[in-house]
């Protein structure tokens, strides 16, 4: 029997050995590499195709900014120009919100006299007081802007022990300004007479790139 046993220990190597061949052979080519197989598509690592996608869209997604304008009759003037060399753009309005300030003013006396006397009276508290000669404060005292609610409230009070009552209104020094937003590689279109007579026309803005959607023209 134990030649038997000989036997099937021989049989079960070799078989071994032909797969592990058999299953090398199937996965390395010739030239040594790994080998793929029909329609299956190589990997590429996340990093790299962010890489790629991002270059792409930094050069097709950014549009040419021109401004600021400060009338919508401006902005607009410009968009005409340029689309009449074919290029699409589009308006966009922004508002810019600043601090706002208070203009502090005697409510209209019973005449010009008076309030004259008046002003005369506050410029001796060394306050900056003029005559309101029209509009419908007329006949009453500005006393000038202010900036801090402290300083009005501490010189309201001032004047109020001398019979002398201040009001304040609230100015906003908020405004508007456009920018015209034009389609990606429109600047290189930009050029020759155009160019000169936009520079001329509109010689206080300036031109930057943002990124932005696909620009469609606005007509």
């Amino acid at each position: 029997m134990r030649w038997v046993f000989y036997a099937l220990l021989i049989v079960n190597v070799a078989f071994f050995s032909w797969q592990q061949f058999v299953d090398r052979d199937g996965l390395i080519n010739e030239g040594g590499a790994i080998a793929y197989s029909e329609g299956v598509r190589s990997i590429r690592l996340l990093s790299e195709m962010g890489e790629i996608e991002l270059e792409q869209r930094s050069d097709a997604d950014k549009c040419d900014v021109y401004g600021p304008f400060f009338s919508s009759v401006e902005s607009k003037t410009f968009l005409r120009s340029v689309k009449k060399a074919g290029i699409k753009g589009y308006q966009q309005e922004e508002l810019v919100q600043l601090k706002p300030y208070f203009n502090l003013y005697v409510e209209p006396l019973a005449s010009v006299k008076m309030a004259q006397a008046l002003v005369n009276r506050l410029r001796g508290y060394q306050l900056d007081a003029e005559l309101i000669a029209e509009g419908r404060l007329r006949k009453g005292v500005s006393l000038g802007d202010f900036e801090s609610m402290d300083d009005i409230s501490r010189l309201q009070k001032k004047l109020s022990a001398n019979k002398i009552t201040v009001k304040a209104v609230e100015k906003s020094r908020n405004y508007r300004r456009f920018w015209v937003y034009l389609s990606p590689g429109s600047e290189l279109r930009l050029v020759g007479r155009l160019q000169d007579n936009l520079i001329a026309r509109f010689p206080d803005i300036f031109h930057q790139q943002k990124n932005c959607k696909p620009v469609a023209s606005d007509e």
